[in-house]
């Protein structure tokens, strides 16, 4: 199961996920986050929380890359998600914080 939640602050939209990023799930951020990227009149920053991430699956780590590359900050605090984060990080584009 995957929970996410949004908060708009400090002129960025910040994806909070709690839980696995599997399977379904992978599609549901994927959904959320390019409703809020076609909603968006310039497109905004976003920032992708993964702190509370306990696992990514690869359709979940091809997607966070896809993500980074179309300009969202990965962002995690815990010692899994930075290593998941450090493998990912776009040639070129994106950003990611560890």
């Amino acid at each position: 199961m995957l929970r996410i939640t949004t908060e708009e602050s400090g002129g960025f939209t910040t994806f909070h996920l709690e839980g696995k990023l599997i399977g379904a799930w992978v599609g549901e951020l994927e959904g959320a986050w390019a409703h809020w990227n076609n909603s968006c009149e310039p497109p905004g920053r976003s920032r992708i929380d993964l702190s509370e991430v306990l696992f990514v699956d690869e359709r979940g780590k091809a997607l966070l890359k896809r993500l980074a590359c179309a300009g969202a900050e990965l962002v995690a605090n815990n010692p899994f998600m930075r290593s998941v984060i450090d493998h990912l990080r776009p040639v070129g584009g994106g950003r990611t914080i560890a």
